[in-house]
């Protein structure tokens, strides 16, 4: 990378001479600088090898040679935040733009793809939104979900080939009586900062997840020593160990609550750590200390941009440059990238065309879905809620999007698509009486969270079907945790949601720990919600069944499932997309040329 000195003298002379080409002798450029001959052929030397500009030197006396800068101070400022992007310098390239987001956008664009400098090995992902919440125990989205196995551990985990439950941070347990449980946690592990993990960090962060209603049959964790624990139980859980997968019950350190934004960079003891998370880009990094078996990328960057996909116009003082760029094919998520901009073209240079080969692809375990709230008043009968799945049918609903969407979307009878449930058959009829005067149509409230792509196009639907109607549509848009937690006043909930792996037991873990779900899935009747939690924890109620029981009553109406798709660079080994839409860092590799 060039110095800042010579930077500087290279605009010192273009302030100089400008970028047209001047005849002019070598002791008029040392004058222009105030500095010797001698070290004005140094500068020009070095200013050449940079390229940035061509010097024909004309021996004799009162012969002019020949000048030519190539960079005038927007492309100097450009080729600098290139070296620096190259060099891992990310935050000091947007310092150096100064956030101008016409400069910005189309470089990091040009950087996306993979990288191999030597043995080590890193990949760029472009991704639409930001990821400031990377906090076990808190409301997460899909991708954080992913993201946050990457960074901690739990006492056990979960083989995504078999669905079984594996060791973790427990290297062993054993069910003491049906009410006590022993895990032994194994020596050495360490986190991100260095420290080594003990059982005072699993009581802890057990005893905060006891909290939560998924774990609320937690009664105590107390420490046996410094590598073993043991958990007493109010009712016994044959599925303890599954549960302790769960990603509410990811072991952090002890002080987690007393670190500075440990939201955003967490300390956790999984393959890779937070590294830099902002609002240009998450940057994660192999864990060198890892119990387990090393990541095999050594860096994996996520460039946060929303217009990273759409190919707008540059300013003329780039194209040349980006136009010279190494570009190579991005890895690309479907959750990333809006569908509209995908078929629309605006990130072919990103993920292809809509008709071109898909490395990976399946239909989602899980989906979209509308969910009834019990405190409303419009759906108190069956009917009406009847009348709600006639109106806003998935079937009806996806004749109304652009055709070339249609293919990515299906249908859905249920929250997974290989079943089949559907509402009670019988009488329907609307909450609303009718009405011809616009100004005395009724509303209903569907509350949705932030910074979805999809959500803005399936709500104009459904507020041009409810229009026909006579009934108004107020969209309320909220932060995903106010979603995730129904604090708000809304007739209809619009969400999506994605299950990994066992997909049974995650739908019933999502229906009996989520709050929004909690209170709405029974009709708001708290003691026949805790009765089917009971059953399920004892194995005698599954999570299709429940699912079965609460789509019948109309309370979850599944929408759509999502054609989930992966595209990878044809260097990168070991990536497979999974049940949320991603990869595992840890096992994909970059195979060089």
């Amino acid at each position: 990378m060039t110095s800042r000195r010579l930077e500087q003298q290279y605009l010192r002379l273009l302030n100089a001479v400008g970028v047209q080409s001047v005849a002019i002798t070598l002791q008029e450029l040392a004058d222009k600088l105030n500095c010797t001959k001698r070290h004005m052929r140094t500068l020009l030397v070095q200013m050449q090898q940079a390229g940035w500009l061509t010097w024909q030197a004309e021996a004799g006396r009162g012969r002019r040679s020949h000048l030519q800068l190539l960079r005038n101070t927007h492309q100097l400022l450009i080729e600098k935040a290139e070296q620096l992007l190259d060099s891992g310098g990310f935050n000091e390239a947007i310092v150096l733009l100064g956030e101008d987001k016409q400069l910005i956008t189309p470089l990091l664009r040009s950087k996306l793809g993979y990288r191999i400098r030597d043995d080590y090995q890193a990949l760029r992902i472009p991704y639409y939104r930001t990821m400031p919440n990377l906090y076990p125990g808190t409301p997460l989205r899909r991708s954080e979900l992913h993201l946050v196995r990457q960074l901690f551990n739990g006492l056990t985990r979960i083989n995504e080939e078999s669905g079984d439950v594996a060791t973790d941070l427990a290297h062993q347990w054993r069910m003491l009586d049906p009410l006590h449980w022993r895990f032994y946690l194994r020596p050495g592990v360490q986190f991100h900062d260095g420290r080594e993990l003990s059982s005072r960090d699993v009581v802890s962060s057990l005893t905060r997840c006891a909290r939560l209603p998924l774990f609320s049959h937690i009664q105590q964790i107390k420490a046996h020593g410094p590598l073993s624990v043991v958990i007493e139980l109010t009712q016994p859980d044959p599925h303890l160990p599954l549960l302790l997968a769960h990603h509410s019950a990811l072991i952090l350190p002890q002080d987690h609550a007393e670190q500075p934004n440990f939201a955003s960079h967490p300390i956790g003891t999984g393959p890779y750590r937070v590294a830099e998370n902002d609002d240009w880009h998450l940057l994660m990094k192999s864990f060198d200390h890892y119990f387990g078996f090393r990541g095999l990328l050594d860096e994996i960057e996520v460039l946060i941009f929303p217009d990273l996909a759409r190919t707008q116009d540059r300013p003329p003082v780039l194209a040349e440059q980006l136009n010279r760029a190494d570009r190579q094919s991005a890895t690309w998520l479907s959750s990333s990238i809006s569908d509209i901009d995908y078929v629309s073209g605006f990130a072919a240079s990103l993920t292809g065309k809509p008709s071109d080969s898909t490395q990976e692809m399946f239909l989602e375990r899980g989906g979209y879905f509308l969910l009834c709230d019990s405190r409303s008043p419009h759906w108190h009968s069956i009917e009406q809620r009847r009348w709600l799945r006639e109106t806003l049918n998935p079937y009806h609903l996806i004749q109304r999007l652009i055709a070339p969407i249609r293919p990515f979307w299906v249908p859905a009878s249920s929250v997974l698509p290989t079943w089949f449930h559907g509402i009670d058959s019988g009488e329907a009829y609307s909450p609303f009486s009718t009405v011809t005067v616009p100004a005395d149509w009724p509303t209903l409230t569907l509350a949705y969270h932030t910074q979805h792509p999809e959500y803005s196009m399936l709500i104009a639907e459904m507020a041009h079907i409810l229009a026909a109607q006579r009934i108004r549509l107020v969209a309320l848009e909220l932060d995903y945790t106010t979603w995730a937690k129904g604090e708000a006043d809304a007739d209809l909930w619009l969400g999506t949601v994605n299950f990994a792996v066992p997909e049974e037991w995650n739908v019933g873990a999502w229906l009996f720990g989520t709050p929004l779900l909690r209170q709405s899935i029974t009709g708001g009747d708290e003691a026949h919600l805790q009765a089917q939690q009971n059953e399920w924890r004892n194995q005698r109620l599954t999570g299709e069944q429940f699912v079965r029981e609460i789509t019948d009553k109309g309370w979850l109406q599944p929408l759509f499932h999502h054609w989930m798709r992966l595209k990878a660079p044809e260097q990168a080994q070991g990536a497979h997309l999974n049940n949320l839409g991603w990869f595992d860092f840890q096992t994909t590799w970059l195979e060089p040329e």
